[in-house]
């Protein structure tokens, strides 16, 4: 096909068949989306499937025909004992993760008793910081953490054209004024993507997510709030601070369906710390939608 995402640090062409590099047996903490769904195919059809921890109310339930547990986000402690059980020591978090876990949620089995007081302390972080200070309390219980970029590089956007034509210098000074704040709005915990249209910033991502902040954009065009004529970019960065084994940017056809419908000009990603899920299907919708998907280098900028 002629959009293609480029080798990332050595990385195989992005192909939907990509075979995972590790060969011991993993454990997958699934949320929702189409990415976990992609991972543990890969991991079983490289012969090592894996053991999935469904989040209740956010797993994709094909994942079910996999060896699994059932788990709320509450019962980090039981997600521990689950892996510890079953001598598995590494681990990788992939997929959304609609909302926090709240103290009624929680049951007093032994290991989270033991991970009480740290447990305190997530609850009243950032998301970044929450993941992170989740991911160093379960590597001090002896389990490694990876990435899922670590499992399956050839998800990670590769820097420049990825699909559609190349941003016109409109869009690239719309990509400037986007990455600046993205990198701002990161850098406070807040959110991963903005949206800009020419140099005017109409949209920061929140609590909401990408789909739903470009709906709200789409809802503004509809009421004359923004112009009616096409234009703008959605950017999307890694925040500064991002423990990249966990919840790193990640767009997929969806994304490009709802982009078009905000009726943006394309999408600016990180390359080297931007998921694609399924590359050919997001890589067709946006040659279908007329919008390009660009790389910019991994400092966030288009150069």
């Amino acid at each position: 096909m002629a959009d293609r995402v480029k080798k990332n640090r050595g990385a195989k062409s992005n192909a939907p068949d990509t075979k995972p590099l590790t060969t011991e047996r993993i454990a997958l903490v699934a949320g929702g989306g189409s990415i976990p769904v992609m991972v543990a195919k890969s991991l079983t059809d490289a012969g090592n499937p894996p053991f999935v921890a469904m989040l209740q109310g956010d797993a994709d339930e094909t994942l079910s025909k996999y060896e699994h547990l059932r788990i709320s986000t509450a019962l980090f402690g039981k997600l521990v004992a689950e892996l510890k059980k079953r001598r598995l020591s590494k681990v990788v978090f992939v997929g959304s993760v609609q909302g926090r876990p709240k103290w009624s949620d929680f049951r007093p089995d032994w290991t989270t008793l033991k991970l009480i007081a740290r447990i305190a302390v997530v609850l009243r972080s950032g998301d970044n910081e929450l993941l992170s200070k989740m991911v160093n309390a379960i590597e001090d219980e002896g389990i490694e953490v990876l990435g899922v970029h670590e499992v399956l590089p050839n998800l990670l956007a590769g820097k420049g054209k990825i699909a559609g034509n190349k941003p016109s210098k409109t869009d690239m000074d719309s990509i400037s004024v986007g990455t600046q704040a993205a990198m701002r709005l990161g850098a406070l915990d807040a959110g991963q993507g903005v949206i800009v249209i020419g140099k005017r910033i109409v949209a920061l991502e929140g609590a909401e997510g990408t789909d739903e902040m470009l709906e709200r954009v789409a809802d503004l065009r509809a009421r004359g709030k923004l112009p009616q004529k096409a234009g703008g970019v959605l950017i999307k960065l890694c925040k500064p601070q991002q423990d990249r084994r966990v919840d790193m940017p990640t767009i997929g056809a969806k994304t490009v369906q709802n982009a078009a419908n905000a009726k943006l000009k394309g999408i600016a990603l990180q390359a080297g710390s931007t998921l694609i899920s399924d590359i050919e299907a997001t890589t067709a919708k946006a040659r279908e939608m007329g919008l390009f998907v660009y790389g910019l280098s991994p400092e966030g900028s288009g150069d």
